[in-house]
């Protein structure tokens, strides 16, 4: 067969000239193929679970980094209170969409000079996309929404010092420009990034971020079934819907009024603070079981996150405001333990809460938590008392909430949920924090799947 090729392989092979044979066959087999070539690409990176010294380090706890001591106990994760993440199985978040959840470190996280609030820009506003009188009605199963008064709540106690406030129901027919809308199978489904388009020209000034909430359903683009929402980053809005949280019909005629209730309300809330923890710079997190874990939905992913940020994240947001961190945790536990005796999900985020106030439960009242900042962030004024707080390092900058990136521009678009192409299943469940892609799981990093 080689001689049949002609002379000039018959010569080099009587010559013996050392030739690989693959390199004489090249010319009649085709390109030579690389075992990258011939490898499908979802496997091209695999997800590994990252060990104690990736995640202390992750969490800046080691290095010129580590902040005081007392901070240092409220993200020690030695005891085991935060769960760690197990592989990926097929068609969950972390095993499809790897290599768009890149890791995020404390480090990382500062580097990338996050939006910042501060004394002008220091209110999360919420915004009710519905007809007004449906706030009015009983929480879901009896009308449509959940607990409005709870998700408000939720967001006040889990992002202070910030203000939290939200602004009259406007319906989405309302808005103007107003959006394209199509029908789906939860209704009239509405253009998400036209809503953005919307709500931009209804930013207040003291915003550090608006976001829009809604029971209709919401796509990204036409090519796709649903999303569950969609943001700009540094254009400050966002928007969400709950609708696709309600509990399918098996649960809601086999499980208590009780439960069903509480069960699209903890869906909700964990959207909710995800979404928002992406305004705030927050990526998917890569290191727990964490609530910005990027997620293809509960009936996806075989872990299931709860209502708090695992020592990485919640370093993050101390940096942007400053909270101390065992306040917080015993306000988030005054709010959801009215819940607890209803759904396991509310009794899980209960049981968290109360092991890790036990655990820094002799820590002074503020050690924990930069009291410059939470005065500044609170609406105090002026310069506060020197003697407590932890702020973090002195050498790390910080700036403040920032607009779209230059004149005209509506800011990165960060999307959170939905499927990709019509007809595909879940990719993504609530990230605020990403670019429009979809499925059915959680919310988005900076410019990310959500």
């Amino acid at each position: 067969a080689l001689f049949a090729r002609g002379f000039g392989a018959g010569l080099c092979l009587s010559l013996h000239i050392r030739l690989p044979l693959s390199l004489l066959l090249a010319k009649h087999r085709g390109p030579r193929r690389t075992c990258a070539d011939m490898a499908p690409r979802r496997a091209a990176k695999f997800f590994q679970p990252p060990g104690p010294a990736r995640q202390v380090e992750a969490a800046g706890l080691v290095g010129r980094d580590r902040p005081c001591s007392a901070l240092c106990r409220c993200l020690d994760a030695a005891a085991g209170d935060w769960e760690n993440l197990d592989p990926p199985e097929p068609g969950e978040w972390l095993e499809e969409m790897i290599t768009r959840t890149p890791d995020q470190s404390f480090k990382d996280f500062v580097a990338s000079r996050p939006n910042m609030p501060d004394r002008s820009r220091r209110t999360i506003y919420l915004l009710p996309l519905c007809d007004p009188p449906e706030l009015a009605l009983p929480p879901f199963p009896a009308g449509p929404w959940p607990s409005w008064s709870a998700l408000e709540e939720v967001v006040r106690k889990f992002y202070s010092p910030l203000q939290v406030a939200a602004l009259p129901a406007v319906p989405m027919e309302r808005l103007r420009p107003r959006p394209t809308s199509r029908n789906s199978s939860y209704g009239r489904q509405w253009h998400a990034a036209q809503v953005l388009n919307a709500m931009s020209d209804m930013l207040p000034k003291d915003a550090y971020c608006t976001l829009g909430v809604t029971m209709c359903d919401l796509y990204p683009r036409p090519e796709w079934n649903f999303v569950y929402g969609l943001a700009r980053i540094t254009g400050r809005v966002g928007v969400f819907s709950f609708v696709r949280h309600t509990p399918d019909r098996h649960d809601s005629h086999t499980r208590s009024k009780a439960w069903c209730e509480a069960q699209l309300l903890h869906r909700s809330m964990k959207t909710m603070l995800h979404e928002i923890g992406h305004m705030f710079g927050l990526k998917h997190c890569t290191w727990y079981n964490c609530l910005m874990r990027g997620s293809n939905g509960e009936g996806v992913e075989h872990q299931v996150n709860l209502l708090h940020l695992c020592p990485v994240c919640l370093r993050k947001l101390h940096f942007s405001t400053g909270f101390d961190v065992p306040t917080q945790h015993a306000s988030m536990l005054e709010l959801l333990s009215k819940f607890e005796g209803a759904n396991e999900l509310f009794q899980k985020d209960c049981d968290f809460l109360r092991r890790r106030l036990a655990a820094v439960s002799d820590l002074p009242p503020g050690a924990a938590g930069d009291m410059k900042r939470i005065a500044e962030l609170a609406g105090d004024g002026g310069p506060c008392d020197d003697g407590g707080g932890a702020a973090d390092a002195a050498t790390l900058p910080r700036r403040p909430a920032r607009a779209a990136s230059r004149p005209g521009s509506r800011g990165r678009i960060a999307a959170s949920g939905g499927a990709s192409a019509v007809g595909r299943g879940s990719v993504a469940e609530a990230g605020v924090g990403a670019d429009a892609e979809g499925g059915g799981g959680e919310g988005g990093g900076d410019d990310g799947r959500v």
